[in-house]
């Protein structure tokens, strides 16, 4: 069974161990139903374009990540993770295990 990591990087989105296929445009997961679901897809994309929002590389290295615009974003961004969670424990056939480590951080926020 794989372990499903859930977790916020910038440009990374929040399921973790994917690789973008170029020719494709496509993220591969290893696991297929996960691959061909365009929800999860949608909402990975969705997530990662609005966490990588948060960084202003533009900025002085003290004030790159803007943690005000995060805690604002916190219920949008609480709801798009129950949309993925849910989404995935629905599509799960048992080939995977999810290890969800944002949700709890994002709630203390």
């Amino acid at each position: 069974m794989k372990k499903l990591k859930i977790m916020l990087d910038i440009w990374a989105g929040p399921i973790w161990w994917c690789y973008y296929d170029e020719k494709t445009k496509t993220y591969d997961y290893g696991i297929d139903i996960i691959k061909n679901d365009k929800e999860i897809m949608k909402l990975h994309q969705e997530i990662q374009d609005l966490f990588s929002s948060y960084y202003h590389l533009d900025k002085d290295i003290d004030d790159m990540f803007d943690f005000e615009q995060e805690k604002k974003d916190k219920e949008k961004m609480l709801a798009l993770f129950e949309k993925l969670i849910s989404r995935l424990n629905e599509i799960n056939d048992g080939s995977f295990e999810i290890d969800d480590r944002e949700t709890q951080r994002i709630r203390n926020l």
